[in-house]
Order: C-alpha cells, then structure tokens, then sequence
C-alpha cells in the first residue's frame, strides 16, 4: 500500500438507480472500484486520496448531487478507512466477474471490538473469503466473499457467530461492479483502463 495514500471503502446510499451518480463515481480518478450492493446500501466504493483535503472535497461534491427534482442524489455516506489487510485478492479482473455464471458473491461487515486474531483466525479457514480488512469506522472487518456454493456462505456464517468476541455481523450481496481495479466498459462493451492517475491501489 503507498506511503501517504488514504485508502477508504465507502457506502452510499441512493435515491432511485443512481443512474447520474455512478456516471459521475465511473470517471471519478479517486475511485478504483464500485460494486453494485443488494442492502441497506446502494454502493460500496473503494477509493483512494493524496491527503484529507482531497477526502473532504469529495465527499462535499457527493453530497451536492441532486436529481432532476431538485432531491439530493446520495441518501447517506459511511465512510471506513483501511486499518490493516489481512488477505488480499490478487489477478482478479473485471472480465473474471463476468465469466462468473450463478457465483455469490458478498461483502460481510463484522463488528468485533476485541479479539482481533481469534476472529482472523478463522477467517483464513475459508478459501471462499477473498479479502480481510480491518477499517475504522462503523465497522471493525470488512471480509469479502465469493462463493458457487451459497451453503458455504451460511457455514462461514455459523462458524463466525461462535467467535465470543463478534457483536454483529451485516452482508450485502453483490449484483453488479460497474468498475473494478481502475477498469471499465466503454460503449462499444470493450473494457478501457484510465491512463493518467491510476495508482492502482486497491485491495478488493
């Protein structure tokens, strides 16, 4: 991860599709990649910044988007800064999502105010768990998932409920990643990579 750099996985919640908004977070060159989320969320955001003025002014223009009607776009923001990462996905790209036929995949907050090993612990006995991040915020871990199976999902979730020191546990399942890894789909459906400013920090 480079020294400096703010790394931030952000929620926002959406009036309607977002249709605007995510045009908008698409071309954006802080954000790296957006996942699509079924939820109390529309969207989980990874995004990076040169320092907290940057974060700041963002979040202020996210804010100031309004609809047609004059309603503002974006319902809620909840921002996480990346503490620590545990397990990190690697060579895995846009087209890797969409060869994915009947996959699950699903990102899984966990509140854990203590006993951070026993928790990571267990983590690391699922292949199906991609990611572990641990974030300040309104969560401790941020896990991502994937999974063909979606029992294996409900075992990782058993398992994870006998660890004493988890709290709670909230996952919102992935229907779509516009962008991912600084990529996306121009209008011919060919995938295009931004040339100035890419960074490529990323975890998810």
């Amino acid at each position: 991860m480079q020294k400096g750099i703010i790394h931030g996985l952000v929620f926002i919640q959406t009036w309607g599709d977002g249709a605007d908004l995510l045009r908008i977070l698409m071309h954006n060159r802080h954000v790296i990649s957006i996942f699509h989320i079924m939820g109390r969320h529309s969207y989980l955001i990874d995004v990076n910044f040169d320092d907290r003025d940057q974060l700041e002014e963002w979040i202020r223009q996210i804010k100031s988007l309004k609809l047609s009607s004059g309603v503002p776009s974006v319902i809620a923001i909840q921002s996480n800064k990346v503490i620590d990462v545990y397990k990190q996905k690697e060579d895995f790209t846009l087209s890797n999502y969409n060869e994915l036929k009947g996959g699950n995949h699903m990102f899984m907050m966990i509140d854990n105010p203590h006993g951070d090993d026993a928790l990571i612990a267990v983590l690391r006995t699922f292949p199906e768990v991609h990611t572990i991040l641990h974030v300040q915020g309104e969560h401790s871990f941020i896990v991502e998932i994937l999974t063909d199976e979606y029992d294996r999902y409900r075992g990782i979730l058993k398992k994870l409920k006998l660890v004493e020191s988890v709290w709670r546990i909230e996952t919102q399942e992935v229907i779509s990643v516009p962008k991912y890894r600084n990529h996306i789909f121009d209008q011919a459906g060919q995938l295009v990579k931004p040339q100035d400013d890419i960074r490529e920090l990323y975890v998810l």
